[in-house]
């Protein structure tokens, strides 16, 4: 076709092109133009709403779209032709009310898509199917392939919610996504392509069961089961995924690998060939029991972690790795212990001695309290004793302990000497002084055993009988030297009495 001559504005027509109308051959007087690519255009949207709804042809329909602009433009005159403000905004007039709509229906028929996937994420295949069933033919003409997507969707949830097994859980690669991506799977025949959409569907949950999603997992194995159930002769497909599912195990993380076996131990077997994968459990679970325990040991989660390995011997007793779970069960136990031990030995805010004093605790993993020692102990109750202790003798923890000392209030002990002194403002008035040793009441407890153990007092010994005794002398009133007074002790003389029961 040649050029119409320079009457009517080039952008105008292409606009009205724009509009899928043909509007702008009209404007040119180009009758015939309008009817064939009317045709054409007619034809090119019935077979994408009605047949091949797929993005290949929508985009031959973009690029048919973009022809009819490039045509108009060069009918009109092309950069030749003249500007008519009236006639753009007659083009802008029908071809904004169409464009609106188009987007319109595109925006609404993805909202009903993103709610629909929402709903399957949720686990809730009932809602997700109202929700589809909002899509109307006008829906088809916006955007065909989204409708193709949605609609094999809400088929895969009608035979899952036949089949009985609706979703429990659905994660983020939902259902529309799955089938998109695998669009060969969508052409095979009614029973086929039903059986292949709830397969995609359990091998995409499966694989993220692999990440250690145990509730992805389950929802796989109920998909599975209900394509065996639903769909005869799909053996070979499902044993294809349930394939690829045990081929990813072990996991990295050990815990999550104890997780799936203990489900496949515990699934009831149900006579199909998904009870082979209940035969990689004998193989799997100890090391997965035995990893998962040593990573709770090295979170110091002792707790969680003597329970792997007591699971692994309750469950394979005689299994190779036994020991090194017995071993840990010992380790796990003792840190268990030690730490008990280390909240009773803390000393409360008002003073005062710790609760181990009165409620000692084992901690096995402490050295016995035999041969000569030093034993390493922790001394309450006597901080001016603790001082003048040598520092090997002492420990700050109870892992580096052997023995708990509880030393009580100092009393009077054993009399050493008695010496008269003379009063200081009555010589005439001569005093007798009884110097004894300092007695300390003591609780000792083997840390290994929480046993009490050794003497239930010590006495410090000293030097006797000053030439001058020091005593309190109230104002003018002076009764004398006490009676009775502790011995001057030395260094020397509190580590002998201690020695005892640190070097017995």
């Amino acid at each position: 076709m040649e050029p119409a001559r320079r009457s009517h504005d080039p952008l105008a027509v292409a606009l009205a092109n724009a509009s899928l109308l043909n509007v702008g051959y009209l404007m040119l007087g180009r009758w015939r133009a309008a009817v064939r690519a009317g045709g054409v255009t007619l034809a090119l949207i019935l077979i994408l709403a009605l047949s091949v709804r797929s993005v290949w042809l929508e985009i031959v329909v973009l690029l048919w779209w973009l022809a009819l602009i490039a045509h108009g433009w060069y009918l009109a005159g092309g950069r030749e032709g003249r500007t008519d403000r009236g006639q753009r905004l007659v083009a802008l007039g029908i071809t904004i009310p169409v464009l609106v709509a188009v987007g319109f229906l595109r925006f609404d028929a993805a909202r009903i898509e993103g709610s629909a996937a929402q709903a399957h994420r949720e686990g809730d295949c009932s809602r997700a199917t109202s929700i589809m069933n909002e899509l109307r033919p006008r829906h088809l003409l916006a955007d065909a392939p989204l409708t193709v997507r949605v609609e094999t969707a809400a088929e895969a949830c009608a035979v899952l919610l036949r089949a009985g097994r609706q979703s429990d859980r659905l994660e983020a690669a939902e259902t529309l996504r799955v089938y998109a991506a695998r669009p060969g799977a969508l052409w095979k025949g009614a029973t086929g392509r039903r059986a292949d959409l709830i397969l995609a569907q359990a091998a995409d949950e499966l694989d993220t069961a692999l990440t250690g999603d145990t509730e992805a997992m389950k929802t796989g194995f109920g998909h599975l089961s209900a394509v065996l159930k639903g769909f005869p002769g799909q053996e070979g497909k499902v044993t294809q995924v349930l394939n690829g599912f045990l081929g990813g195990l072990p996991l990295q993380n050990p815990c999550a690998t104890r997780e799936i076996t203990d489900w496949l131990r515990q699934r009831p077997a149900g006579g199909d060939v998904l009870d082979r994968a209940g035969d990689v459990v004998p193989r799997l679970a100890p090391a997965a029991i035995v990893g998962c325990g040593g990573q709770f040991m090295a979170a110091k989660e002792w707790r969680q972690a003597r329970e792997q390995y007591r699971e692994l011997l309750a469950q394979y007793p005689r299994h190779e790795l036994a020991g090194k779970a017995e071993q840990g069960v010992r380790q796990a136990g003792q840190e268990i212990e030690l730490a008990n031990v280390r909240g009773l030995l803390k000393t409360p805010a008002g003073g005062g001695q710790p609760a181990y004093c009165s409620k000692p605790a084992v901690y096995s993993g402490a050295d016995p309290y035999k041969g000569r020692g030093p034993h390493r102990a922790m001394l309450f109750g006597q901080k001016d004793h603790k001082k003048q202790l040598p520092g090997s003798w002492l420990a700050k923890d109870p892992a580096d302990a052997t023995l708990v000392i509880c030393a009580g209030e100092s009393k009077f002990g054993s009399r050493v000497a008695s010496c008269p002194y003379r009063a200081e403002r009555a010589p005439h008035r001569v005093s007798s002084v009884s110097f004894r040793k300092e007695k300390v009441p003591v609780r000792a407890y083997e840390l290994r055993t929480g046993k009490r153990v050794g003497a239930t007092s010590i006495q410090i010994s000293g030097k006797t009988c000053p030439r001058r005794l020091p005593y309190f002398i109230f104002g003018d009133v002076d009764t004398g030297p006490p009676s009775k007074v502790y011995v001057d002790s030395a260094k020397k003389d509190v580590r002998a009495a201690y020695s005892g029961l640190i070097k017995p």
